[in-house]
């Protein structure tokens, strides 16, 4: 799906082109509120794990609704489009079987 980035790396590689320094601070801020917490890595000592914890989890249903009115009004990434058009087949299956996914990542 579209979880793939869990490491410091991963984020900095976005084509959000976010610069190191505030992406440092995002992350701290966010580990700071609990929404996400820091693992250990298992293939590198030098690298951090970043995973949601519940709290990020169960925001899930209001961040698919407001995906859902932006692409109604700005230019999204193809991607979300795909993920959006899954969204509309079944708005509660989706986000049960996101949240299932997601719980997954959280317990691995």
């Amino acid at each position: 799906m579209f979880f793939n980035k869990s490491t410091y790396g991963d984020f900095l590689k976005s084509a959000e082109g976010i610069a190191t320094n505030i992406l440092a601070a995002r992350l701290q801020g966010l580990e700071e509120n609990k929404m996400i917490e820091k693992l250990e890595h298992p293939e590198s000592k030098a690298k951090i794990l970043y995973k949601l914890t519940q709290k990020s989890i169960d925001l899930l249903p209001i961040i698919v609704e407001i995906h859902l009115w932006a692409e109604k009004y700005i230019d999204i990434p193809t991607e979300l489009k795909a993920l959006l058009k899954e969204a509309k087949k079944g708005k509660d299956e989706f986000i049960k079987a996101t949240t299932r996914q997601l719980k997954k990542q959280v317990t691995n």
